[in-house]
């Protein structure tokens, strides 16, 4: 018998029932709740797509006490749903990834480890150099969007070594880390996250985006699974589907919502390396070396500038036609800012240079080109 402590009892009866679609699992025998009483279910039905702006207005009519997170299927789909909860002035964070990235290649992170002045023949990092180390961080980086999640990183390096910092193991700790393990988790804030970072997370309210949602593969469905798993108290789910009909649990709440829903007004784009020009960062290191995470930067359609005008990107030819076909979709991009600044060592050569991963944002425009954005409420 496997017991479960942390969620409400309706919600491990409905997750075991979901996960009886699941064939040759490993573990047949139901899951028992220890918690007596209930959480609450709902389920959100809808005809059309675009459900990322009703899924946010549920949230904000939501009274949310405890820790709450968004799962989706899509990283644009998170990124579209934390810029619209803190567009309505909410407290929201992306769980980002560093995929395509180790983080040891951080800006932050490696400007924290050459502080630290590891020579060869330094084996373990002296407690005056680390604490000095991340002074100069904070004094660096204060306003780094990144900042708190190396400190995380830091924190969490201190706890497993509490006595000794070897330097082979800060070095191992920090390649074999990601960035979705260092977020605080608290009351205040709504995280909103793709669902295959949310393993191994749990949250008092979880609220599950599955537009368009393709449950045929037994992978599609372990992972929802763990998706649902991640409530202790209440879970909200809004999708366009009918596999979950013939689910049904006490204190479960179905809704039908027959509006029709259009995109959003804004999108927002996180770039990555196949996004840039990397070839043009070579000779803009020292306008580079000037940015931070969180700064803000100025867009046009052939890459970005600092504030001063002084450019500091290009978009690779592949991204350049995205934005051709943003266009066509009547979306304009509007701003940007640095979402990353990593290292990054070109092929068949020994230099490693900086390089920015902007984010962007587009703007909906009407057909006809003028100033007025199509409304993203549901169409009566």
């Amino acid at each position: 018998m496997i017991e479960n402590y942390r969620s409400k009892n309706n919600l491990i009866e409905f997750t075991n029932q979901f996960v009886k679609l699941i064939p040759h699992r490993l573990k047949e025998t139901p899951i028992v709740a220890k918690q007596p009483d209930n959480g609450k279910i709902k389920l959100v039905r809808y005809q059309s797509e675009n459900l990322i702006n009703p899924l946010v207005q549920d949230i904000l009519a939501t009274g949310l006490t405890g820790t709450t997170c968004v799962l989706t299927k899509t990283n644009d789909e998170a990124l579209q749903i934390t810029g619209l909860l803190l567009k309505n002035g909410m407290q929201a964070r992306l769980i980002q990834t560093n995929d395509g990235f180790s983080l040891y290649n951080l800006s932050e992170i490696r400007f924290f480890l050459n502080k630290l002045n590891l020579r060869d023949d330094i084996f373990i990092i002296a407690d005056n150099s680390w604490e000095r180390a991340k002074r100069e961080l904070i004094n660096r980086y204060h306003h780094s969007t990144k900042l708190q999640v190396c400190n995380n990183i830091i924190k969490d390096f201190e706890a497993t070594n509490p006595t000794k910092k070897y330097k082979s193991d800060l070095e191992v700790f920090i390649r074999e880390s990601r960035l979705e393990d260092f977020f605080n988790e608290n009351g205040e804030t709504i995280f909103v996250s793709t669902i295959h970072k949310a393993k191994g997370k749990e949250f008092d309210n979880v609220f599950l985006l599955l537009e368009n949602f393709d449950i045929t593969t037994n992978e599609a469905k372990r992972q929802l699974y763990v998706a649902m798993t991640r409530a202790k108290q209440n879970l909200t789910i809004h999708l366009n589907s009918n596999f979950l009909d013939h689910i049904s649990a006490e204190n479960m709440e179905r809704i039908e919502d027959t509006g029709i829903y259009l995109p959003p007004n804004e999108i927002a784009i996180h770039l990555t390396h196949k996004d840039v020009w990397l070839d043009y960062f070579q000779d803009k290191q020292y306008l580079i070396s000037q940015l931070t995470s969180g700064d803000i930067l100025i867009v046009d359609e052939k890459g970005c500038s600092n504030s001063e005008g002084q450019s500091v990107l290009k978009y690779s030819k592949q991204f350049a036609r995205q934005i051709e076909n943003m266009k066509e979709k009547n979306y304009v991009l509007k701003s940007a800012k640095v979402n990353f600044i990593i290292y990054w060592l070109k092929e068949d050569t020994d230099q490693e240079i900086k390089i920015i991963l902007p984010e962007l944002y587009f703007e909906k425009i009407s057909s006809c080109y003028c100033d007025k954005a199509v409304s993203s409420e549901p169409i009566e």
